[in-house]
């Protein structure tokens, strides 16, 4: 008998995914992405059946100056041109005294690499439960912020922090889970 799965659609509506970044190790650069797409299915019962699949669209990240925006999406750091997209598709997911651990792929830039999440979960309302991933990527690997020849002695260059710190937020109805799934009191 098959198991009755609760699917989740992520847009804008429901997700956010903002980042942080140091910036001459004392001011931490932030923002956000605006096109989200995706889908968490849960199953009615057991956790190492739910699956999560997340994109955004590099093009439509947001720090809130136009100038940085469009660096970022540019060839030294996000690629937009030819990488549109970044990509998370979970491989495992798995529950300990509350906490979900989730592994998964992550694409960036052309380079997949393993991430492993621990997701929390807390209510948001009475009707909402507020899912929230944590966890850092290494820039160099993904060749965020790099440069070659000559330019690669910016000192701006060497100014941003080795790790871009990500944050992911899901609002999920609080019916999508089911008891045992919700921490308890």
């Amino acid at each position: 008998m098959d198991t009755p799965r609760a699917i989740l659609p992520l847009d804008a509506g429901n997700t956010r995914v903002a980042f942080g970044v140091r910036w001459f190790g004392v001011v931490t650069v932030r923002g956000s992405f605006a096109e989200i797409s995706g889908t968490l299915e849960v199953p009615g019962t057991g956790d190492q059946e739910a699956s999560l699949a997340a994109q955004v669209e590099s093009h439509s990240v947001h720090t809130g100056i136009g100038l940085r925006d469009r660096h970022l999406r540019g060839l030294r750091f996000l690629d937009s041109a030819r990488h549109p997209a970044i990509r998370f598709v979970s491989t495992s997911v798995s529950r300990h005294n509350g906490v979900w651990d989730v592994k998964g792929r992550l694409t960036l830039r052309g380079l997949d690499r393993e991430v492993s999440l621990s997701v929390r979960d807390e209510r948001a309302s009475a009707a909402q439960r507020k899912l929230t991933a944590e966890f850092s990527v290494p820039r160099h690997p993904h060749a965020i912020g790099a440069a070659s020849g000559v330019r690669r002695l910016n000192p701006l260059l060497w100014a941003i922090g080795k790790e871009v710190n990500v944050t992911l937020e899901v609002l999920v109805p609080a019916t999508m889970l089911a008891a045992e799934h919700v921490p308890a009191r």
